[in-house]
């Protein structure tokens, strides 16, 4: 079986004509037979349709339309645009298996030709040239942001806290550094503390903050910005502090030696919430 299955593998997938969903397609097939030195009745006859189909001879593309998409895609592996080096690859094979492109088609391939001719590469290298270390602080903090709230923008997310020469494109970072969200989380780092080493603090009756966190007494904050702000709260104004627990049950049985009144020790995250739904989070470790 191996024999007879794993040279028809080969020769579908080093076939330009397979590409897409296509070509994972039939990528996930030959895992599936490499898993199993196997393939089910339904699955051979899928790789034997395929196999049939790329036996015709394969049609000539337009020449001129050829050099465009080929010089189009040098254009966008450089720019590392890789939706687009996905898209026009499936062009292609599109056209060499004799299907013709789309008016829908034909569009977007004007879009991505647009978005790397020579005055939008000019643009780029412009934005680069431009791009401020306040812009680099903000998009850090928008990547930790995401890390901590998958899964949009995870994979970029670590690339720009893992490479600090990287500088995204003009619309990835307007997506996701600028966006509501990521500017609420942004504005509330770089805001000051609205509870400083020192103060003291009080929760709130209906405070939630967890069945084994007192609500009664209060509190005393001993250190700022603990860690690095996870959420964007969106909350009507008129309401005061929220706290919640951001560390295990067992932190509450330390206790400091300086305080015979105290009641343990909390790591809390709290939010205070401004007028016109806007979101305060500064984290403190408190002592309670």
């Amino acid at each position: 079986m191996a024999r007879r299955l794993q040279p028809i593998f080969d020769s579908i997938l080093a076939d330009a004509r397979i590409t897409g969903s296509e070509r994972s397609f039939v990528e996930s097939l030959q895992s599936h037979f490499r898993a199993r030195k196997s393939l089910s009745a339904g699955r051979r006859r899928c790789l034997r349709d395929i196999e049939e189909r790329l036996k015709a001879a394969p049609v000539t593309i337009d020449s001129a339309l050829d050099s465009r998409l080929t010089g189009l895609l040098s254009r966008a592996t450089k720019a590392e645009d890789r939706w687009a080096m996905d898209f026009i690859p499936s062009l292609k094979g599109q056209l060499l298996a004799g299907r013709d492109l789309s008016p829908r088609q034909m569009e977007i391939l004007a879009k991505v030709e647009s978005r790397h001719s020579d005055e939008a590469k000019a643009v780029r290298d412009n934005w680069a040239s431009s791009f401020t270390s306040e812009m680099r602080e903000n998009m850090e903090i928008a990547a930790r942001y995401y890390l901590a709230n998958p899964p949009y923008f995870g994979e970029v997310a670590k690339k720009i806290l893992e490479d600090d020469a990287f500088v995204p494109s003009k619309r990835l970072y307007t997506k996701m550094v600028q966006n509501k969200f990521s500017t609420k989380v942004i504005e509330s780092t770089r805001s000051k503390p609205k509870f400083n080493p020192g103060s003291h603090v009080a929760l709130r009756a209906n405070a939630n903050v967890g069945w084994n966190i007192p609500r009664t007494g209060t509190a005393v904050v001993l250190k700022a910005d603990a860690s690095p702000l996870a959420e964007a709260r969106f909350t009507p104004c008129f309401s005061s502090a929220r706290l919640r627990q951001s560390i295990s049950k067992s932190a509450g049985s330390r206790r400091p030696s300086d305080s015979g009144a105290s009641k343990g020790l909390f790591c809390l995250d709290i939010y205070l919430t401004i007028k016109f739904f806007t979101s305060v989070s500064k984290p403190c470790i408190m002592y309670m």
